[in-house]
């Protein structure tokens, strides 16, 4: 929770929305603002080689009249594919770290920024929706009291297409018990903005059961960046860990 903080785009590739949550020093923004978290693992990710291929594709920005199926992922079907010589997109793949393919976390996120451009309106407008509404299961078509700090601007939408089905339940069902624990968390014109897929790396590096990298000895892979942690705290929390791991194995080779 960021008090006094604003929603602000963090895009970085063309055809797709990508939202985060920041506040000024001062915090003394008209808004409080809150990122909600749902967990998920390698078996939630996409497990078809097409779309791995449609992921990887250049991604172009495309108009609001488009009837093209593929132009919901934000992306033209007529550009150039650069896939098919990445290894194929499959649930168990022996030769891969976890049995998963190493891209396939950002498959997932790169389908969720570009839908969420499309339901944006295709102008790197976020998709918003009023709270009451998101609970009630009805698209909002205009604002409330709150009015949203996102620039360039938003889309009054229905978010349920915005994340997985179990995502959108699991926030759906997740607001109101943050509402009786903090005071207005649930209010009926409080406003979702979508879509915020990177919390955490897609990607991870791998490490023993001493943090240590096999492939490469005196590599610690920690936090966010390396795929181990979600935020700053849980970020400080694997820092401790891997911190006690390399005094471990210093005060082990100073014995022996």
């Amino acid at each position: 929770m960021c008090p006094g903080g604003t929603v602000v785009a963090a895009t970085s590739e063309p055809g797709r929305v990508v939202t985060n949550g920041m506040s000024q020093y001062s915090r003394n923004e008209r808004n409080a603002n809150a990122g909600i978290v749902v967990g998920i693992d390698p078996r939630d990710y996409p497990q078809d080689a097409a779309s791995l291929e449609a992921a990887f594709a250049p991604a172009v920005p495309t108009s609001n009249t488009s009837t093209r199926a593929d132009h919901r992922l934000g992306y033209n079907a007529t550009s150039p594919r650069i896939a098919p010589s990445l290894p194929p997109l499959r649930l168990h793949d022996p030769e891969a770290p976890g049995g998963f393919h190493p891209l396939a976390g950002i498959v997932l996120q790169r389908q969720l920024e570009s839908h969420a451009f499309v339901l944006g309106g295709s102008t790197y407008e976020a998709p918003v929706q009023r709270v009451g509404d998101f609970i009630a299961r009805r698209a909002s078509t205009s604002l409330g009291e709150v009015q949203p700090s996102y620039r360039p601007g938003v889309k009054p939408v229905s978010l349920d297409s915005a994340l997985p089905t179990y995502a959108i339940e699991a926030v759906r069902e997740a607001l109101p018990i943050f509402g009786r624990k903090i005071r207005g968390f649930d209010l009926p014109d409080a406003v979702l903005t979508g879509v915020e897929t990177r919390t955490s790396s897609p990607l991870r590096i791998h490490r023993d059961e001493g943090l240590e990298s096999p492939g490469m000895r005196g590599l610690y892979p920690a936090g966010e960046g390396a795929g181990y942690a979600g935020g700053i705290l849980s970020a400080g929390v694997d820092g401790i860990k891997v911190g006690e791991a390399v005094a471990r194995m210093w005060a082990e080779r100073t014995q022996g």
